[in-house]
């Protein structure tokens, strides 16, 4: 079959990057065989992607070997889109047989999983699936339960998370120009939509709205993550919708928004103060929240523990006028999913290597210890996007703005 280019997810030597390096880290843990399931790792391992797995009805599934290449599972319907996207040539299809389809040559998963562990030149002792934490088994449960009883005897199945978050924490450099472009259009969503907010008129949906058009317009093809706060009701939430509210003159509103390119996604989060000079402490807390994530980007280098990174975060918080109370951890991986490992925490003791990606975040969030965070009063956050090479660290986004005001775009 001829290979068209421009139906694949990308090149085969990206194929078969990211097959290799899943590979490596299956022998280092000794797996024989990785279940996929999530839409995120299946694209990863085979290129396949499509609106099909939307359905919770129609599993697809990947089996990973330790050596060779992968294999595919899923309905005879979706083999064409698999030969587009893919370069996985091991396809196994299951269909209703009487409606003369053919090419079927599987009954179920089982079945195809069955097959094709018996066409390997191994012994497959122990299958590892997506059980911990940063990971997601994607279909039923029954399903699973029944893969694991037809093989029991036979078969151990283990938690396979580290293989896959081990080979996809560090980023060829095709994914990390997907990142940066994710970004890029993000940001310009957001600042030319933040021109066109009008206190007393602009609702917070309609920010929502403007942010979603332009990122579309320009090139996102999937937003998982659109939030809009202003007001002193929502200056003490993190992760709320959008609302019918009118904003007024003088609010504070804050987005955080990631949206994805051919998978790969941006995470970022900027902040308008509605008027031209924002109050002088409002200014100071912008700048300090700002500040912040700067000084996690100056430690994103090789050899260092993301611990120290997450320190030099949360110690420039501590020693600045506001934000001694610090609220949350100072971000986390990003690549396919918005939030992947290893997150940025004072306990992670992952070294840093260049490829990694992290959205590096915190924020100044004043409140009343004696009330707990329930009481903050106002919210200021950053969020940006930065990889670690062999010399210094490299911005994929911004860096974004303390605080946009009126005088920004008027």
């Amino acid at each position: 079959m001829e290979e068209k280019e421009y139906l694949k997810s990308f090149t085969k030597e990206e194929y078969l990057s990211h097959v290799k390096k899943m590979q490596d880290c299956m022998k280092e843990c000794d797996i024989d065989m990785l279940l996929l399931s999530s839409p995120e790792n299946i694209f990863y391992t085979t290129g396949y992607r499509s609106w099909y797995t939307s359905s919770l009805f129609r599993p697809v599934f990947v089996f990973l070997p330790k050596k060779g290449e992968p294999a595919i599972y899923l309905r005879i319907l979706e083999k064409t889109t698999v030969e587009n996207t893919s370069y996985c040539r091991n396809i196994y299809c299951s269909g209703s047989a009487e409606r003369k389809l053919k090419d079927l040559n599987a009954k179920d998963s089982e079945d195809a999983l069955r097959q094709f562990i018996s066409s390997l030149d191994y012994k497959v002792n122990k299958i590892g699936i997506e059980a911990g934490d940063g990971q997601h088994y994607f279909w039923s449960l029954n399903i699973l339960k029944d893969l694991i009883d037809s093989f029991r005897g036979k078969v151990e199945f283990v938690d396979g998370t580290v293989p896959v978050q081990r080979a996809r924490m560090i980023k060829t450099k095709w994914e990390a120009e997907k990142i940066r472009t994710a970004g890029y259009v993000t940001e310009r969503a957001i600042v030319d939509t933040f021109s066109s907010i009008r206190a007393g008129i602009t609702t917070e949906k309609e920010i929502a709205r403007g942010i979603a058009s332009r990122m579309t317009a320009n090139g996102v093809d999937k937003i998982s993550y659109l939030t809009v706060n202003s007001g002193k009701d929502k200056y003490h939430t993190f992760n709320s919708y959008a609302t019918d509210r009118i904003v007024e003159q003088g609010d504070i509103v804050l987005v955080d928004i990631s949206g994805h390119i051919d998978g790969y996604a941006s995470d970022l989060t900027r902040v308008m103060y509605l008027g031209k000079k924002p109050p002088s402490e409002y200014a100071e807390m912008a700048h300090i929240a700002r500040e912040c994530v700067h000084a996690g980007f100056k430690m994103l280098k090789p050899g260092i523990k993301i611990s120290e990174m997450s320190d030099a975060v949360e110690n420039y918080l501590r020693n600045a006028k506001y934000g001694k109370d610090v609220i949350h951890t100072s971000g986390h991986s990003i690549g396919l999913n918005v939030t992947e490992f290893p997150n940025i925490t004072g306990s992670e003791n992952e070294i840093i290597k260049p490829g990694m990606i992290f959205a590096i975040e915190n924020g100044v969030y004043p409140y009343d210890v004696e009330k707990g965070a329930s009481s903050i009063s106002i919210s200021f956050r950053m969020e940006d996007e930065a990889m670690a090479t062999e010399n210094e660290p490299e911005w994929l986004s911004g860096p974004g703005k303390a605080l946009y005001t009126y005088e920004d775009f008027f």
